[in-house]
């Protein structure tokens, strides 16, 4: 073994071979390839980082025909179904009134015709809205409570006048 080992010694091997010094010997290479020139490392990034470039424009060019595509199907299923909904309106438009008409017949037939009120001629409406002006005023008066405060008699004083013993207040109180 010893003789196989010493054959590889005396071979020149590249420096950036490595070799261990385990039993037998165990030779490697490095994962990255060792360049000396850093223009040589400089253009090789530029390469890389233009066909990095170069494929996602091409893939941002596909996504946006896709999108682009997906759009304008949308908006042809949109006015499709627009002038669709459209003609079935323009074409039951007459469908539809003689429809309500017969609708309206029938209706005629079951509950008669309908009952106009005439106004009475005499002139007695503007008394009639006095008095319905005044009796919804009384009616207000009442669920709101003003007449409760009112006398009847204005000798007599009101109970916010008096003292306890029901003698009238004094003026300078009120």
């Amino acid at each position: 073994m010893n003789n196989i080992c010493s054959m590889f010694d005396s071979i020149l091997l590249p420096p950036y071979v490595g070799r261990t010094k385990a039993e037998p010997p165990i030779y490697y290479m490095p994962t990255k390839p060792i360049i000396d020139d850093p223009a040589i490392v400089e253009q090789n990034k530029e390469k890389v980082f233009e066909e990095w470039k170069s494929m996602r424009r091409d893939e941002l060019t596909r996504f946006q025909k896709q999108v682009e595509e997906q759009y304008l199907s949308n908006v042809e299923r949109q006015l499709e179904r627009i002038q669709n909904a459209r003609n079935a309106r323009k074409a039951n438009g007459h469908a539809n009134m003689q429809e309500m008409d017969k609708e309206l017949d029938t209706h005629r037939a079951e509950h008669g015709p309908k009952t106009r009120r005439v106004p009475e001629e005499g002139g007695n409406d503007d008394d009639e809205d006095a008095e319905d002006m005044a009796a919804e005023d009384e009616v207000m008066d009442e669920v709101l409570g003003i007449n409760d405060g009112i006398n009847e008699d204005p000798s007599k004083p009101s109970e916010e006048a008096t003292t306890e013993g029901g003698e009238p207040a004094p003026e300078e109180a009120q």
